[in-house]
């Protein structure tokens, strides 16, 4: 598998249908869902790789794997 975010090898993690999660040794362990892979593709919008890797570390802190939603992807793309 590859990474969603910047197109590395990364592990897939077995997840529910709502999301797909990977685990990037260079983006960290982070899950998107499928609405805001649908608006990203929709758009043909490519994450930035920095700012999102940033912001994965900033709430990887907080207990919970990083969760990606449409709105969040919104402010993380390239632009």
């Amino acid at each position: 598998m590859t990474c969603l975010i910047c197109g590395e090898p990364a592990v897939a993690i077995d997840a529910d249908d709502d999301y797909l999660e990977r685990s990037c040794p260079k983006c960290g362990h982070y899950r998107i869902t499928g609405a805001a892979l649908v608006l990203m593709k929709a758009h043909g919008w490519h994450f930035d790789v920095a700012l999102v890797r940033k912001w994965i570390e900033e709430h990887q802190d907080s207990g919970m794997i990083p969760n990606i939603d449409s709105h969040q992807a919104a402010r993380l793309i390239n632009v």
